[in-house]
């Protein structure tokens, strides 16, 4: 691994990433040994976003630890919300982080990542939609076993709700071993969204003298004995046929989804609502949903900049990421999000720029790209736009994407992709077997004081405790480790009169009940 210091990354390899309810806040004392314990209930599992359990500040009202869970729907494929977030900024050294490149998995020119139960996948449509299994242990990717209901198309995905597994792929919808929405008699539905006990998803019919394309939002729970009624669905009719979201998230009990033309629509109170109209011809696409803090994010093109939703309308966010300077500011796209080491991670089109977002410094990050090739260049709004050209490809083709953010124990795996996921041929003479592997790859990304973990679900309150030691930190679920990972701690000092604020945080008011809470201090390890 290559160790990164402050500063942007300098171009190696990949970049190598070049680089609720509201409690009373508590005071405490930080000894050698220290344990954030909680019994939280998180109700139902309806598809929600859980959101955060707790935040410490420092004196200086500092963000110095936190814990809860990430809800972000990057493009293609949703995050698994059972992931659970536990970090600690060190005071020394807090912008360093070490990179290394995975071994490639041979999906061709781009890929997505998909997570579940702390394993990635990597997702590709060359090859007719490909997705392969990283194995940390042996280091080795491995064909993934597919689904009974086919395989993983764009927009579909695989998710934990409660106990059980809940499937789309293959035009249909299972939960565990049955089959609880089949497909349509006509036409195909996609992009598919489980939240709030709501099963959403598009449907679109062609044909020759026009067609239709209608959003669903279909009631359905884990208790639900029999398969999904569309009689009981609440449908939007979109303005275009064939409109297709990018992405989907969630604003308290609101879900949002935009269409490529730039429809946003709402559902609340068991009713579609537009709030901004489709319209042809004007570019406003939407690649990434995620709760942050207090309200909604959504990452756009073509500014390349973030909108926020609190409830009534679109805010742009100007400067939200800013840009390398030596890149042009056309056609930008800001494709991932995730939230990290209790930062904003940010991912950038056409040049792969990686971005991180402190909020107490109010202050922006260059993290640099994904790639070591092209150098930067304002001339060109995308990489090789000529070489482009010479093969009869779309100017963009060789755009450099950051597809994937995906914490993973201490790390956050990302990945990157050309415009599309495409096949690979030798004739594309322009780049060496190393440049063209910098497309398609997956690069872990490592800050000292991040661990996730996947909880163990339970269907009723359960006991979490958040350790802090000498030297590492550690994740309990009543008693049973889940996860820990090496940590020195500096940061004693700063906890001395720390506050903590339970049930708020990065990822935004808690959406369950907490039981009990308390702060645990040990001299002993």
């Amino acid at each position: 691994m290559l160790i990164v210091g402050r500063g942007r990354l300098s171009m190696f390899l990949v970049v190598l990433f070049l680089c609720l309810n509201t409690q009373p806040e508590s005071t405490i004392s930080a000894e050698p040994s220290t344990t954030y314990s909680m019994t939280v209930d998180l109700g139902q599992d309806l598809g929600q976003s859980f959101g955060s359990l707790f935040e410490v500040r420092d004196k200086d009202n500092r963000v110095i630890a936190g814990a809860g869970f990430l809800d972000v729907y990057n493009t293609r494929f949703r995050s698994d919300r059972h992931t659970l977030q536990f970090f600690v900024r060190p005071q020394n050294a807090p912008d360093q982080f070490k990179v290394a490149r995975l071994p490639h998995p041979d999906l061709d020119c781009g890929i997505y990542l998909i997570d579940l139960n702390q394993k990635i996948r990597a997702w590709s449509r060359a090859g007719k939609d490909s997705v392969r299994l990283w194995d940390a242990e042996s280091q080795k990717w491995s064909d993934a076993p597919i689904p009974q209901t086919g395989q993983v198309r764009s927009g579909d995905g695989i998710m934990r709700v409660g106990k059980g597994t809940l499937t789309f792929t293959g035009n249909q919808v299972a939960y565990n071993d049955r089959v609880i929405l089949n497909p349509p008699k006509q036409g195909t539905y996609y992009n598919f969204y489980y939240a709030y006990g709501h099963l959403f998803f598009y449907h679109t019919h062609r044909k020759d003298n026009g067609g239709f394309t209608k959003i669903y939002a279909c009631p359905w729970t884990s208790d639900s004995q029999g398969p999904i009624n569309l009689k009981q669905a609440v449908i939007l009719d979109a303005k275009y046929v064939g409109a297709t979201p990018f992405a989907w998230g969630q604003y308290g009990d609101e879900v949002l989804t935009v269409s490529n033309y730039g429809g946003v629509y709402v559902f609340r109170d068991n009713h579609w609502s537009t709030l901004q109209a489709a319209q042809k011809g004007v570019s406003f696409q939407v690649y990434s949903m995620m709760n942050f803090h207090d309200r909604l994010l959504l990452a756009q093109y073509p500014t390349g900049e973030l909108f926020e939703y609190q409830g009534k309308e679109l805010k742009r966010l100007k400067g939200w990421p800013p840009k390398l300077p030596e890149v042009s500011s056309g056609a930008r796209e800001a494709q991932t999000l995730a939230i990290y080491r209790g930062d904003l991670i940010v991912g950038v089109w056409p040049w792969a720029e990686v971005w991180r977002y402190n909020l107490d410094e109010k202050k922006w990050h260059s993290m640099g790209r994904l790639f070591t090739h092209p150098e930067l260049t304002d001339k060109t709004t995308h990489p090789y736009e000529a070489e482009a050209k010479r093969f009869k490809l779309v100017t963009n083709h060789w755009g450099q994407r950051v597809t994937g953010m995906v914490p993973l124990g201490n790390s956050l795996m990302l990945s990157t992709s050309s415009k599309g996921t495409y096949q690979w041929f030798d004739k594309y003479d322009f780049l060496t077997e190393p440049q063209r592997k910098e497309y398609g790859a997956v690069i872990q990304m490592e800050m000292p004081g991040n661990l996730a973990a996947q909880i163990k679900w339970k269907d009723r309150a359960v006991k979490l405790d958040f350790v802090i030691e000498k030297d590492q930190i550690l994740i309990r679920q009543e008693g049973e480790v889940l996860a820990k990972a090496n940590y020195q701690s500096d940061d004693s000092e700063a906890f001395q009169n720390a506050t903590v604020k339970w049930g708020d945080g990065v990822f935004g008011k808690l959406n369950g009940k907490i039981i009990s809470k308390q702060i645990l201090k040990s001299k002993s390890q």
